[in-house]
């Protein structure tokens, strides 16, 4: 009896495919953190090729679209961060971060940050 339960777990074991899911909700171009990813196994068929998680030890990767705890990460889920640097000098102020510009007129400039927030940065440096 012990034979056919141990002959059984190992025919479902060798079925079963290793898959790369989160522990947390992933949102929408939010970076990939390490610690929060973990390798699972399932017997359902997965449809994609997978990410490496070993790939985050090199560089930087954030999320294409919103993915939802536990369920499995492809790689066409996820792309290198572009980083996007801006620096503006208002004579007296030289300011140098990441983001990307949006508009800019005779007042202030609009900047879009990494996270999706926007900032207004007056020409006299003030920050509103």
């Amino acid at each position: 009896m012990r034979f056919i339960v141990f002959l059984f777990l190992i025919i479902f074991s060798a079925n079963a495919t290793e898959i790369l899911v989160s522990d947390k909700n992933i949102r929408y171009q939010e970076i990939l953190d390490y610690d929060n990813l973990s390798i699972s196994t399932t017997e359902k068929r997965v449809r994609c090729e997978m990410f490496d998680k070993n790939n985050l030890l090199n560089t930087t990767y954030q999320a294409k679209h919103y993915i939802l705890k536990g369920k499995p990460i492809c790689i066409k889920d996820v792309q290198v961060v572009k980083k996007n640097k801006i620096r503006y000098d208002f004579g007296n102020i030289v300011i140098e971060r990441n983001g990307k510009v949006i508009g800019e007129n005779k007042k202030y400039i609009r900047v879009k940050n990494i996270d999706g927030t926007i900032d207004k940065i007056y020409k006299n440096g003030q920050l509103k």
